[in-house]
């Protein structure tokens, strides 16, 4: 409990020196330009809406670690299974919300994949070797994105081309578990035309998924392969118009284990993501068109032919595929002086094709597959908000969105964000607003348990918060409390009489708060702090259930980045993750203990395009479980050197 304490106080009275830390031309400037927040370019210190950026530097500083651990740093953040054996699956509770909750974007587009159970995007298939910055969106945000921004909209923003004609690059680490890395790129720019081309190859024995309670049942490692492909082309026909073609293909297979604490020689996953993206833009004066169309396709295949299935398996595989199509127009409008609107529309098609087949002591079981004919959706919906900035120190965002879905009908949001400069680097902000998630195409049509009479899950969510730069805009505090309410939960609900079903029932209630810094350390660094809070419950038939399963209440993150000398970047880092509810069939305590990791990042410039570098991670090789049953990674490290021509 004192550690717990100890963590708040660091994080809280850390803003007492925002105003306080020195100049710096090497210190990082914090005031960075988002798009997600209103789909138009903004300084941060200019929008009400809690966002973060993972910016370039950020990235560069955290070579050897995957995506889902660096954005296990944000503030609101905990992905769970970030830290176990490669190709397990991701589970992101941004805000303690529920897997799939959280709408992820790439380049501003939509990823989920209709295959899955709730509509969630394997994060597995992102290489950061490949993405430029990520913009974290917190809160309701159905609005201006749609269905499943009920928490939160994560936007990874890929790399585009260079201003020099022709720049490459290249990167090499090992590391723990045998583990080699390697990318190549090349980019740059000839007149009109913007290129940039990247590859990138991950092998690894890895570790047993499963646990060994034992340590002598002969575990096997759990290895896992993964190539990704990813071309960015653009071309400026005049300074008004522009193109832009995107194309990403990522391919992995796992080793997998037959489940918790359960060992299995040869259960394998494969899995592939294709995403291909055409984008328009016409700027006219201060007003400008913008138009996507985007098609993504998915494809998971789990197999397992050996004897140590358990039970009277002998032979399962399943088929997983789904494709969606995603087609947008928006314009961003200059009405007055202060004031703009954005507006658009946007269809998404959504097909799946499943199928399970396997062989026992009893013989073959099939059961009816999924066929793209028949569970398919259409989804339009029409977009309009306005945003009002600086009026007199006061800034007001305010829209809503009409949803058509071809299956359970209509329904709309609303967002209303005012917020007031205190000055021209504190601001007070407020955020009321609505989102929605639809059913996805499994639970609708599962030959089981789907249903088509679902209605989409909806919320209201509540922000209160206070953001403070310093005048360099190189210190940040940001202090923020939230409040979700989900109604027309759906659920997986078993009855004693007739067969189990997926039906809308319960409401969640969850509640917290954010707190973050960023303190320059004069000429040579920063600190960044954050600490987060989160509770909440379900609401069964009036009856009141803790139920954030393996979500913690507490997390805590530090991170300290020096460059005491030209050329050397030295950063420990320190986590803690608080008390967790175990999930509702997991085996062990009621309760999952607390736990700490220490990190450290050590990166030189040979030279100004080669840079060396080494991260160790959970230094002090603590055992820790994020899922009862499933390892975590204990002291590991990775090597590397890394160079841009």
């Amino acid at each position: 409990m004192k550690m717990k304490f100890f963590i708040v106080a660091a994080t809280l009275t850390s803003s007492h020196f925002i105003v306080r830390a020195q100049d710096s031309s090497k210190t990082k400037q914090l005031d960075e330009v988002v798009v997600t927040a209103t789909k138009t370019a903004l300084k941060q210190s200019q929008t009400g809406k809690v966002v973060s950026v993972i910016n370039q530097e950020t990235l560069q500083q955290n070579q050897g670690k995957t995506l889902t651990e660096i954005l296990n740093l944000q503030a609101g953040m905990f992905v769970n299974g970030a830290n176990n054996a490669p190709g397990t699956n991701q589970d992101n509770y941004l805000r303690g919300s529920a897997s799939g909750n959280t709408l992820i974007l790439m380049d501003g587009v939509p990823v989920g994949d209709p295959s899955q159970i709730n509509n969630s995007f394997d994060l597995n298939n992102i290489n950061p070797d490949q993405v430029e910055r990520i913009e974290i969106l917190k809160g309701a945000q159905s609005t201006l994105w749609g269905s499943d921004a009920v928490a939160g909209v994560i936007n990874i923003i890929t790399k585009k081309g260079s201003t020099q004609s022709i720049s490459p690059t290249v990167g090499i680490s090992y590391g723990s578990y045998k583990t080699f890395k390697a990318n190549a790129g090349l980019n740059g720019k000839l007149k009109g035309f913007s290129y940039n081309l990247n590859y990138s190859h991950t092998g690894s024995r890895g570790f047993s998924t499963a646990t060994d309670t034992t340590g002598n049942k002969g575990y096997d490692d759990d290895g896992f392969t993964q190539n990704n492909f990813q071309a960015n082309l653009g071309y400026d026909f005049s300074s008004a118009f522009s193109a832009r073609v995107m194309s990403s293909y990522s391919k992995y297979k796992t080793d997998l284990d037959a489940g918790a604490f359960k060992d299995d020689k040869d259960y394998t996953g494969t899995n592939s993501s294709f995403i291909n993206t055409l984008a328009l833009a016409y700027t006219i004066k201060k007003s400008a068109l913008h138009f996507s169309s985007s098609f993504i396709n998915a494809k998971r295949l789990l197999a397992d032919d050996s004897g140590s299935i358990g039970g009277f398996s002998k032979y399962q595989r399943g088929d997983y595929k789904g494709k969606s199509w995603v087609t947008e127009l928006y314009g961003n409008f200059q009405l007055a002086g202060k004031l703009s609107l954005v507006a658009g529309v946007q269809h998404i098609r959504q097909t799946t094709d499943q199928n399970y087949f396997s062989l026992s002591s009893f013989g073959p079981y099939e059961p009816p597959a999924l066929s793209s004919d028949s569970a398919k959706t259409n989804n339009v919906s029409a977009y309009a908000s306005l945003n009002l900035l600086n009026a007199g120190g006061f800034n007001i965002e305010a829209g809503v969105r009409y949803n058509y879905h071809s299956i359970y009908g209509s329904n709309a949001t609303y967002s209303f964000n005012p917020s007031y400069n205190i000055d021209e680097n504190t601001r007070v902000f407020l955020n009321i607003s609505s989102a929605y998630k639809i059913p996805s195409l499994y639970q609708l049509y599962d030959f089981d348990a789907g249903n088509t009479g679902l209605k989409p899950e909806e919320s209201n969510n509540y922000e209160l918060g206070v953001q403070t730069l310093s005048n360099n805009k190189k210190n940040s505090f940001r202090l923020v409390a939230f409040k979700r309410d989900i109604r027309n939960l759906i659920v997986y609900y078993t009855s004693p009489v007739y067969d189990n079903q997926y039906i809308n029932r319960d409401k969640q209630n969850d509640y917290g708060f954010e707190a973050e810094s960023n303190i320059a350390i004069g000429k040579i660094g920063s600190w960044v702090n954050n600490f987060t809070y989160v509770d909440g419950e379900g609401n069964n038939n009036n009856v009141k259930v803790k139920n954030l399963y393996r979500r913690p209440n507490f997390v805590a993150n530090s991170i300290l980045s020096i460059q005491p000398v030209t050329g050397l970047t030295l950063a420990p880092s320190f986590r803690f993750v608080g008390t967790r509810i175990r999930g509702q069939y997991d085996a062990g305590p009621a309760t999952m203990p607390q736990y700490y990791t220490l990190g450290f990042y050590a990166g030189y410039d040979v030279v100004k395009q080669v840079r060396l570098f080494a991260d160790l991670k959970n230094l002090t090789n603590q055992e820790y479980f994020d899922i009862p049953g499933y390892n975590s990674r204990k002291f590991n490290f990775t090597v590397g050197v890394r160079a841009n021509f």
